[in-house]
């Protein structure tokens, strides 16, 4: 792209206008952009931000007069920053370019469902036969052991087909006995599988599976099977935020992280002994799944309470810079109890530095995962605090 000439007083007579889907988010050291339409972050130094303001309000001829000289070459350059990333156009009337809606409207009160398999089965029919009935798109398994193997994987892919369940996601122990193109089969057979990771395995690999295209075709529809020796043993492995972590933004799930939980709403979930939970490894359950009505349970207060413990009301999160793009964990807190405004505690950012770290290298952070360990689930809570309508 041209770079930016600044210097014509046609360029001071306009306004410096962000593109919609190009939004700012403010950061306590380093500040972004969010580019919704290109699935991108860019960083800046948070000092820059505040342009932002004085960009609506303000003519760019006006704002330069603001700053002294020696300040105006670093305007320049950010200036150019944002054009040559195509975040900005300069125009006369900024009120003819209306800014994005904001709203975030779920499709349905459910919209993902996680079931975790260890030591026992659960009664999968009814669970996917519920889950159904609320319109519930995604579904996720995770099984720690050879419980829930491939055959089981086979068989609830099938229980999922001619339901909501519009993608399966699962996370299997790895099987001896079993060949990479077992697993492969399994994929290929089955489209609604649109993950599978196997642990505690051989060897680190990844299996692909073209679905017997070639070429170009073959490229747009792989799937990748990730295959890796960690061993995963429950949801207490779950929770860890890192760089890699971190979601690509799209409008609504930019608008979602806004106003809900990342990893909590619109989710139900199934733990290991078949207690609902918002999440496997969240303390409060609310009765077992054979047992009760999932229906009765995603509609109530306090199992929706969770969903809106947004990422600007949470300690440290709320001067990160990445927080809309960043899933969140509930489960684990720094402060345990105190899961509405406590920070991750498997975060390793810290954004008061602009870094990176291994959460496990804070002695505190270890020394509270297992406090976590030790702790027992909480008392089941009725379902009968139900929302609206009662």
């Amino acid at each position: 792209m041209d770079s930016l000439n600044l210097s014509s007083s046609e360029a001071g007579d306009k306004y410096v206008m962000l593109f919609a889907d190009c939004v700012p988010v403010k950061g306590a050291t380093s500040s972004a952009i969010y580019d919704l339409t290109r699935h991108a972050i860019s960083t800046f130094p948070s000092e820059y931000y505040p342009l932002f303001e004085l960009f609506r309000a303000h003519l760019l001829g006006q704002i330069f007069a603001m700053f002294a000289e020696q300040d105006r070459e670093n305007l320049c350059e950010f200036l150019q920053f944002l054009h040559s990333s195509e975040y900005m156009m300069l125009v006369q009337d900024p009120a003819a370019f209306p800014a994005m809606s904001s709203r975030f409207d779920p499709a349905h009160v459910v919209s993902h469902a996680v079931i975790d398999v260890n030591t026992e089965h659960h009664d999968y029919r009814k669970i996917v036969g519920e889950i159904d009935a609320l319109r519930c798109a995604h579904l996720q398994i995770r099984s720690y052991s050879m419980l829930f193997g491939l055959e089981d994987l086979e068989e609830l892919a099938h229980l999922c087909h001619g339901t909501s369940i519009l993608t399966l996601d699962a996370l299997l122990a790895h099987e001896p006995e079993r060949c990479d193109d077992d697993y492969a089969a399994v994929v290929r057979d089955n489209r609604i599988l649109s993950g599978l990771a196997v642990h505690s395995a051989n060897g680190e690999r990844t299996i692909r599976v073209d679905y017997g295209l070639t070429g170009s075709s073959a490229e747009l529809v792989a799937a990748t099977i990730t295959v890796t020796p960690k061993q995963l043993g429950s949801h207490f492995d779950c929770g860890t935020i890192g760089r890699a972590d971190l979601l690509q933004p799209s409008t609504p799930g930019f608008n979602e992280l806004r106003a809900f939980n990342g990893c909590l709403n619109g989710k139900v979930a199934i733990d290991e002994r078949g207690q609902i939970r918002n999440c496997p490894a969240m303390a409060r359950g609310f009765g077992d799944h054979r047992q009760t009505a999932l229906a009765d349970v995603v509609t109530s207060i306090a199992f929706q309470g969770p969903w809106h413990y947004r990422k600007d009301d949470i300690e440290v999160c709320r001067d990160y810079q990445y927080r809309y793009a960043c899933a969140d964990c509930r489960a684990f807190v720094d402060k345990p109890g105190n899961e509405e405004t406590s920070k991750p505690l498997k975060c390793g950012y810290d954004p008061y530095s602009d870094s990176w770290s291994d959460w496990r290298t804070r002695p505190s952070s270890v020394a509270t995962m297992r406090d976590y360990r030790r702790r027992v689930h909480l008392p089941v809570v009725s379902s009968r605090t139900r929302g609206c309508g009662e």
